[in-house]
Order: structure tokens, then C-alpha cells, then sequence
């Protein structure tokens, strides 16, 4: 059982200014602005406010805050990049137990094994002075989802039994601060049993009430995926993502470079971002990959009910109301939400929109920042389309697999990811091609052999070469689908791997003569012993040079010599646009290739490349960690991955 003291209201109040005084730390607690209430810094302990009933921003702005500077970059030096933390030590006072529990799991996303040293820096200077609920915000149904009393989390936790509080010690970083700073005493057992008559009275007093136990709430979202009650609610939203802002639970962000006035240096910043937001899925081709405003609405719940406890243990709601509050439409509380699927059906199997498998630990030293790289070579393929040869100037390898990406920054633009195009080597060397598509690419393009870039990666999952010896392979590829591709390709045509493979069969298909790449390359395949190479264009003008075949990519599929194939021991490898898949696909299994034998990659918004930032969710899944090589029999299921 934890150490329980009790304080006397003035004594309280003395420590509080004491801490206030001793000016060690930023001493934040709940004020009130006008009739709600806020988190600040403190310059009285007689403004600190104890009876609230919830405040408008959760505590997580601490930790994650709405605009956090990363790294500082020069724009005069070649590769000038100084991470920054926030080193102040910080005290916050008045933290509601679902506040408690929405940051323990955050801990959970930000300090698993690829750890957020930002995020964790800050956790480690703050002390939570967590207190029990005096008043329920109407919005509130904390009781339904248990987050109304908090047992741990808290380094010290306040509670209000009558003229005095009682001080429950839940870590020795509290119990320091408490013996430092305040005046206290052990507390009596008829205190202590005060302690639960209060949260006891508490649990009462709540008008909100989910009808579904929070256990069961993935079982009713996964049975209603398609019901019309998220059209229905979804045409009132204003897609302002107010919901996601406020909300304790949501963590996704955006990252984004500000350069200073003077254009010399300027900084990498996080920024919060939200689910709800219609760019929150756009690729740097334009495409938003959940364009319509009931699948965000959709995802948020799903999200929060279904995704997270599939993949983390526990529902990402706690209950605060916030979110109703901050709907106009009054939509967003998911109180109401799950009240209304309780009148409907619900399924047992709810893994059925997430993939689980083992993931690695990708980002080597501090999340976010980059590797210096030196551009070795640029070759311009057509008007869009450019190859780079970089070199990682650390010296080592990047020791990635085929199909993994890299994220390249360019300090003062931002940061993208590119797909690796080049085989595993031993050296520091690798490619990458980059279509001109916006801010990034445009500058990368520009740029010249010796400038130097950051990288950081590998990233994402990539193809299992050794589950694919002994087997014949079908690569069908499209557009720059074959950036990726290119490094499968010329990793088992290599002298060193090809006796390791069977037949091959490479389908390449481009939109005209002039956007296909790699053409020495396809010159090379065509030479290997036992491999098909066909290529194909949309369509080709007649001013253009081309006496291939004119046509879809699917009508290269009759040209392949099936008698070379047991479609039971084949691999198919498909890499392209997102409408491609399903005709490639329904193609491959005519010729009797099984599901679990096609593997796709899937194009996303990798932002973060780690599985934090939230922009690259399938379903439940993140392109940039479970991805973005998936097999087609896992990911077939998720309704997201190929719509």
C-alpha cells in the first residue's frame, strides 16, 4: 500500500508557493478563464484551482506541445543540425485521473522500443500532482470507462477530505519534493477511509453513462463498420478536428521546417495535427487516401475503440468529455457513439482490421534526426524524374532490405520519403529516384553532386529475400512503382543470388515512352538466363519513338510463358499506383497464384517513418512500420489498404 500523509488547506497552500518561490521549477496548475478552466504557470497559489470540473487542453500540451522545436539547422553550412530539449524542470498540479491514465498511454506509443527521446526528456523533468475529482464536468462519463480513480501514474495525488487533503506518495521523486517543500504529517485511518468515501460519492454524481462496458466496445465498431450512422453523423461534421485537439488520448502530429527571417538558419518543428482533417492523408501526388468525411469520422472511433486496443491493450478514450464540449455539431462524444451502436449487432473477431506481426526497431539514435549524406551522382531520366546516388558520409552501410525507404531532408523545406532503389551493398552507397511533385522534390532536383542531405533510415518493413529462394517470381510494376522494385529486381538477378531463384517474369508498365525508367536496366534484364522481361505504355503520341507494346499493364499477362511456372511455387511482386492492384491482382489469380503468395507495397504519408505521427494508418495498421511491404492475404482484409 502507498505511503498516505495529510496537509492542512493552509499548508497546502504554503507549499504550493513554496514551490512557486524556490523557483526550480515551471509550477503549472489549473486556473480558470473565465467560466472554464485551463492549465498555466502559477504566480499564487491563490489562483490555483482545485474544484474544476475538466480543463479545455489536457496536460498533455506539456509533453507534446502544440508547436515543439526538435533541431535547429544552419542554411550557410553544408550539414548543421543540433537536436534541442526542453530541459526545464516542471511541476504540474491538479492532473484528474483520466488525465493520469491518457498519459500513460501515450507512454505506452512514445516510450515503446523505438522511444521519443522529446517526449521522454519531458516526462523525466516533470512531477504529477495528480488530485481526485471534486467536480464532474456534465460531459464526463470517466466512471463508465474507470478513469474516475487512479491507483498509480502520479508521483503525489491530492485529495479533498473536508478541511483537510490527504497526500497519497506514489513515487520517491514525490515523496523528495513533498519532504523538501511541504509540512505534512502521516495520515489518520479514519482519513484514509475518508479518502474512499469521497470517491465513492464521486462515482454518483456522473449523468454520463456508456451502455457498452469499454471491453466490448471493439466488438460493436468491428460488427458495424458499414452502418449508415457514420454517414449520418459524418454529413453535421465541420471537419474542424476540434475533437482531436483536445482530446487527452489523440498523439498525431505533423512535422514541419520554419526558417528564421534573416534565411540563414531556422528550426524543425512538431506540430499537433488531427485524424479529422482532409489533408491529413495527402500524399505528395495530390492523392488523399480518406477523402471522404465519413471514413475520418469513422477512423477516429475506430481509432480510440478498435485499433489501439488491438494493438496496445486499451480503449484510447478516457471519458473526459472534452470532446463533446468542443463539437458544435455534438457529435464527437463517444459516449453517445457507442450509446447507439448498443442497439445494434456485435462480432467476437476483432482483429479483423489489423495485421499483427513482429516489427524492429528501424531509427538508430535520436527519433527525427537525420544522417549527413553527400549527393554523388544525378542523373536526369526525363522532365519529372531524376536519379541520385547519395552516400551516407558516417561511412556505413545502410544496410536496408528491398523495399525499405529512407526519409531525405532538406533543411529549411522539410523531409519526404523516397523508396530505396538500389540492392543491399556493404558500402555507404545507395540510390534513389525522386519525381518532381512538390517543395521537396523541386529542391532536391535542383540540388548538385557534394551538396549534402539528411537521411534517416532504413525505414519500414521490407521483402523477406530469403522466403522467396527456390521459388519463381512474377514482378509486375507501374509508374515509378518500379523505383522500389528496381532494388527486388536487381538483387536476385545478381551473379551472387540468381542461382538461388527460378524463372522470372518482370511486367513493367509506364504511361508513355518518355516516363519509363531505368531503360539500361531493363536492357540488362533481358540478357539474364531464364528471365522474361515485357514492357508496356499507356498510350504513345505519335511524335514519340516506341515500337513496344501499347496497352494497360494487364495485357502483358497473356505473354507470359506459363509452362515454366508452378503457380503453387511462384511469388508475385506488385508495386504501382493504387488503381493497378486490383486488375494485377485478379490477373495473377487467374493463372492460379494463391493470395498468400502475392505481396504488394502500399503508398501512404510516411511522415514520421516510426508508427507515431498516425498519417500513414491503414485500418490499424502503419505503412511505415508494418509496412510498406505487405503480404496480400493479411492485407486484403483491411477496407482502407486498396479503395
Amino acid at each position: 500500500m502507498k505511503k498516505i500523509q495529510s496537509m492542512s488547506k493552509k499548508d497546502f497552500t504554503s507549499f504550493v508557493n513554496t514551490l512557486i518561490a524556490s523557483k526550480t521549477y515551471d509550477v503549472v496548475g489549473v486556473k480558470a478563464k473565465g467560466e472554464r478552466f485551463v492549465y498555466d504557470t502559477l504566480d499564487t497559489a491563490d489562483d490555483l484551482r482545485l474544484d474544476f470540473d475538466v480543463t479545455i487542453i489536457p496536460p498533455k500540451k506539456y509533453f507534446l506541445p502544440q508547436y515543439e522545436q526538435m533541431m535547429k539547422f544552419s542554411l550557410e553550412k553544408p550539414f548543421d543540425v543540433h537536436p534541442t530539449f526542453d530541459d526545464q524542470p516542471r511541476v504540474i498540479i491538479g492532473v484528474h485521473p483520466y488525465d493520469i491514465i491518457a498519459l500513460q498511454q501515450s507512454d505506452a506509443v512514445y516510450l515503446d522500443d523505438q522511444k521519443d527521446d522529446f517526449y521522454k526528456k519531458r516526462r523525466q523533468n516533470t512531477i504529477l500532482i495528480a488530485c481526485d475529482i471534486q467536480k464532474v464536468s456534465e460531459r464526463s462519463f470517466a466512471a463508465s470507462m474507470k478513469t474516475n480513480i487512479v491507483e498509480d501514474g502520479f508521483d503525489l495525488l491530492v485529495t479533498n477530505i473536508g478541511n483537510t487533503y490527504t497526500i497519497t506518495i506514489g513515487t520517491e521523486k514525490g515523496k523528495k519534493l513533498l519532504e523538501k517543500y511541504g509540512k505534512t504529517k502521516d495520515a489518520t485511518t479514519e482519513e484514509i477511509k475518508k479518502i474512499k468515501q469521497v470517491r465513492d460519492t464521486l462515482a454518483s454524481k456522473y449523468k454520463q453513462k456508456v451502455k457498452i462496458d469499454k471491453k466490448e466496445w471493439p466488438e460493436y465498431l468491428v460488427a458495424n463498420y458499414q452502418n449508415a450512422i457514420w454517414e449520418e453523423h459524418a454529413d453535421k461534421c465541420m471537419e474542424c478536428s476540434s475533437c482531436t485537439m483536445v482530446c487527452p488520448t489523440c498523439y498525431c502530429y505533423d512535422v514541419r521546417d520554419l526558417v528564421s527571417l534573416n534565411m540563414k538558419d531556422g528550426q524543425r518543428l512538431r506540430t499537433w495535427d488531427g485524424c479529422m482533417l482532409k489533408e491529413f492523408t495527402k500524399v505528395g501526388s495530390g492523392e488523399v487516401f480518406r477523402d471522404d468525411t465519413k471514413e475520418r469520422y469513422r477512423h477516429r472511433f475506430f481509432r480510440k475503440g478498435n485499433y489501439l486496443p488491438q494493438r496496445y491493450g486499451f480503449v484510447a478514450c478516457v471519458g473526459c468529455g472534452r470532446c463533446g464540449i468542443a463539437c458544435l455539431p455534438n457529435i464527437a462524444d463517444p459516449c453517445d457513439l457507442m450509446n447507439e451502436l448498443a442497439h445494434f449487432g456485435k462480432e467476437e473477431e476483432t482483429g479483423r482490421y489489423f495485421i499483427k506481426q513482429k516489427t524492429t526497431v528501424v531509427e538508430k539514435g535520436i527519433i527525427h534526426v537525420p544522417r549527413s549524406a553527400t549527393i554523388r551522382k544525378i542523373q536526369h531520366l526525363s522532365d519529372t524524374d531524376t536519379f541520385f546516388e547519395l552516400e551516407l558520409d558516417d561511412k556505413k552501410p545502410l544496410g536496408h532490405d528491398p523495399g525499405q525507404f529512407v526519409e531525405v531532408s532538406v533543411f529549411g523545406i522539410g523531409e519526404a520519403p523516397f523508396g530505396v532503389s538500389s540492392p543491399p551493398t556493404d558500402t555507404p552507397l545507395f540510390e534513389i529516384m525522386v519525381r518532381r511533385i512538390g517543395n521537396v522534390t523541386t529542391k532536391l532536383i535542383g540540388m548538385k553532386p557534394g551538396d549534402k542531405v539528411g537521411i534517416r533510415g532504413p525505414l519500414g518493413t521490407g521483402f523477406n529475400m530469403k522466403s522467396f529462394e527456390g521459388k519463381n517470381l512474377i514482378f509486375c510494376s507501374g509508374g515509378t512503382g518500379m523505383v522500389p522494385m528496381r532494388s527486388v529486381i536487381n538483387y536476385v538477378v545478381d551473379k551472387k543470388h540468381r542461382d538461388k531463384y527460378k524463372n522470372i517474369t518482370i511486367l513493367y508498365g509506364a504511361k508513355r515512352p518518355k516516363e519509363i525508367v531505368f531503360m539500361p536496366d531493363v536492357d540488362n534484364w533481358k540478357k539474364v538466363h531464364d528471365l522474361q522481361c515485357e514492357v508496356t505504355v499507356d498510350k504513345c503520341e505519335p511524335t514519340e519513338c516506341w515500337g513496344g507494346c501499347v496497352g494497360l499493364v494487364t495485357t502483358l499477362f497473356p505473354k507470359v510463358r506459363m509452362d515454366k511456372f508452378d503457380s503453387k511455387n511462384t511469388i508475385a511482386i506488385v508495386i504501382g499506383p493504387p488503381v493497378m492492384y486490383k486488375f494485377v491482382i485478379q490477373c495473377l489469380k487467374t493463372m492460379g497464384i494463391t493470395d498468400d503468395n502475392i505481396y504488394v507495397s502500399l503508398e501512404r504519408r510516411m511522415k514520421c517513418g516510426v508508427g507515431k505521427c498516425g498519417h500513414c494508418q491503414i485500418n490499424g495498421i502503419y505503412t511505415c512500420k508494418e509496412g510498406p511491404v505487405f503480404n496480400y492475404q493479411q492485407i486484403k482484409q483491411l477496407p482502407e489498404a486498396f479503395e
